[in-house]
């Protein structure tokens, strides 16, 4: 990440030397963004099947768009929708056939939909290279899903879904093209709400932990227009 973010400084300066730049933002404009990354869970589950407490979110990606008003060269305030995947334990088993080998597979899988106010504080929004701070709160609908395979197709699927708050907090570094597109990256750390007592007892399992807090940092790349 450090040296993303020191690879995003050098080329930002590069750009800054010209005088055809953008002098930065001020109070009136409006922009919209498409962003996407990856991220990563920051606990387990608490969901305990065959013994294992399962990650809900080993890897994941990232995908949204966001439209930003600033009423001043400081503050701006928006909206945001952005769907989030997450990969999360797995297991393979290996069983004689009568003429080849089998694989019985088990993978747990996390799926969100956000849809948020947001808002971003620009620390120098009169340079062409600006670092700033974004947030956004609103809610959450998330699904749980256990899968089952064999020899790669579908079994069994069971799921759970719910609804929270969610919220995201992060920081973010960007530099504007000669012809208004700006670039830029922002790492965030998120949190929102998932109860997996229902699908735990779909699949035969017991709950360690009943805190359903899920909080997931991730990484995002964006193009703002």
């Amino acid at each position: 990440m450090k040296k993303i973010l020191m690879l995003l400084i050098m080329v930002g300066m590069c750009f800054c030397s010209g005088k055809s730049m953008a002098q930065g933002i001020e109070g009136g404009e409006s922009v919209a963004n498409f962003y996407m990354g990856l991220g990563s869970a920051l606990q387990k589950s608490g969901m305990e099947v065959d013994g294992q407490n399962l990650s809900w979110g080993n890897i994941g990606g990232d995908a949204g768009l966001s439209y930003l008003y600033f009423v001043s060269p400081y503050l701006g305030l928006g909206a945001d929708i952005h769907y989030a995947g997450f990969q999360g334990s797995e297991s393979f088993e290996d069983v004689p056939g009568r003429w080849y080998w089998h694989t019985f597979e088990t993978d747990f899988e996390m799926h969100t939909m956000h849809i948020m106010g947001i808002g971003r504080i620009n620390l120098n929004p009169g340079s062409s290279l600006r670092l700033y701070i974004p947030f956004g709160a609103g809610i959450a609908l998330s699904e749980g899903r256990m899968r089952y395979k064999w020899d790669d197709y579908d079994m069994y699927q069971a799921e759970s879904y719910d609804s929270s708050f969610s919220w995201y907090a992060g920081i973010g570094l960007e530099f504007e093209t000669n012809n208004n597109v700006t670039w830029g990256i922002e790492a965030r750390y998120n949190a929102f709400e998932h109860n997996y007592q229902d699908l735990t007892y779909l699949v035969g399992g017991h709950v360690v932990d009943t805190n359903p807090e899920r909080n997931y940092v991730s990484l995002v790349f964006k193009a703002q227009f």
